[in-house]
């Protein structure tokens, strides 16, 4: 490859992982020329080459910078359906913004009183949002955690502490959080399946119990990630039953419960835990308050040890983030807001739904979401690990089914994050509808 050509994918690769964004001034024809020791007429050529590709565009006083849509970003095609988040679009942070300000004239007085658990303001509100719900938790039960993985983390680490070969039961399609945190700790994984009608086959759970190989049982109970529904009553008091049975604690992460789309707030199973069996999981980052990295924990019977190993890995969660937490939630000021975003996403979920359910190859399922953000396909003739890194091409971003249950009717399931979804990526949808029936 000649000098030139060299250092056009020296440039283009360096765009491609982020080095160079858009908007970024590249270094100059002298530069180049000193840094990579070519010459003037190289650098030249290689500008001009990078130009004609559409990666950079030159600018009166500032050379050559990044295009705006360097990479391809123009193709008509491009969605981020795989992206994990809420469009960050959808929140209005004004509330929160304003809650913080007011709320750091209280910072040298927290700085005054450590609470390795959490402020007490806080706390409190998380205590009296589960009054206002309908069911009772005591401020001094809750640990503030360092968003929703610490909590989920925390939880697992309290319920698998000191046993050797430790196995948790995990209600599938899952969080793939709390899939990857299991496999990077070595916690071997029973999987159960739920069905489409919200039941649960228990037979291997109640053999794998018998025998004490299951530690714990972990599930979403409300609006669960990624198809968006809840867990039918007669489930949730099967699981409970085995769980009260077998004496073993049940995992419930809370991240999407505040989401609904006709504004119910079910209430978690740890509204019905009568003798401290589940560790409720929660996180303000889903509904009011994304990138503070502020979670919870109620972790039950757990308290001391799940405090201890808390002090031993980040101490505490950071001040500032749960003062205007504490501020926000105070006096329902962050209700507004939240209807909006519940409002929001039930249009744009709906919306993606409806643009979807005629496209579907024979034998495809989508069962409507209740609540959150996504929308799960399954029963995709297509195998959809292939299907997303050929859409990859067409800058098209999907998200194999494998990351929310890793085992063969995964490789046949889409989860699509309508929150990212616009009219404008029909061409996108057009593109996979087409796809999803190729073998």
């Amino acid at each position: 490859m000649s000098k030139y050509g060299e250092l056009v994918q020296r440039i283009i690769s360096s765009i491609r992982h982020g080095d160079y964004q858009r908007g970024d001034t590249l270094p100059s024809l002298r530069q180049l020329v000193q840094q990579y020791g070519v010459g003037l007429n190289t650098a030249r050529r290689t500008y001009y080459e990078l130009e004609k590709l559409g990666y950079v565009v030159a600018q009166p006083r500032r050379g050559y910078v990044v295009a705006a849509d360097a990479g391809g970003g123009s193709d008509s095609l491009a969605a981020p359906l795989g992206a994990p988040f809420i469009h960050p679009a959808l929140y209005d942070t004004r509330p929160l913004t304003h809650a913080f300000v007011g709320a750091m004239r209280h910072y040298a007085q927290a700085l005054a009183e450590p609470a390795l658990a959490g402020i007490p303001a806080l706390r409190r509100q998380i205590a009296q949002q589960a009054y206002a719900e309908g069911w009772q938790v005591h401020a001094d039960e809750v640990l503030i955690t360092c968003g929703g993985m610490e909590a989920l983390s925390l939880a697992v680490a309290a319920v698998t502490h000191g046993v050797a070969q430790p196995q948790v039961a995990v209600l599938q399609p899952a969080f793939p959080g709390l899939l990857g945190g299991l496999a990077e700790q070595g916690i071997a994984i029973l999987p159960l399946v739920l069905a489409a009608d919200g039941s649960v086959d228990t037979a291997a759970l109640q053999q794998a119990l018998s025998q004490g190989e299951v530690q714990a049982i972990a599930l979403m109970s409300a609006y669960c990630h990624p198809h968006g529904r809840s867990l039918p009553p007669a489930t949730r008091q099967q699981l409970l039953g085995l769980a009260q049975r077998y004496d073993v604690p049940v995992i419930e992460d809370d991240a999407y419960r505040l989401l609904g789309f006709d504004g119910t707030v079910p209430l978690p199973m740890k509204a019905d835990d009568q003798d401290g069996r589940i560790l409720l999981c929660g996180t303000f980052s889903k509904s009011m308050a994304p990138g503070y990295r502020v979670g919870w924990l109620l972790p039950g019977r757990y308290g001391e040890l799940v405090r201890r190993l808390k002090l031993s890995q980040t101490l505490a969660s950071p001040l500032p983030n749960q003062l205007a937490l504490a501020e926000l939630l105070s006096g329902g000021r962050y209700l507004p807001g939240l209807r909006r975003l519940r409002q929001q996403l039930a249009d744009k979920v709906g919306q993606l739904e409806t643009l979807l359910r005629p496209t579907l190859p024979d034998g495809a399922t989508l069962q409507p979401a209740q609540g959150g953000y996504f929308v799960w396909l399954r029963d995709i003739p297509a195998d959809c690990v292939q299907l997303a890194a050929a859409a990859q091409r067409h800058a098209i971003q999907l998200a194999p089914g494998t990351l929310c249950q890793p085992d063969a009717a995964g490789r046949h399931a889409l989860r699509l994050n309508a929150s990212y979804f616009s009219p404008d990526q029909q061409p996108a949808l057009d593109w996979l509808a087409r796809a999803m029936r190729r073998v």
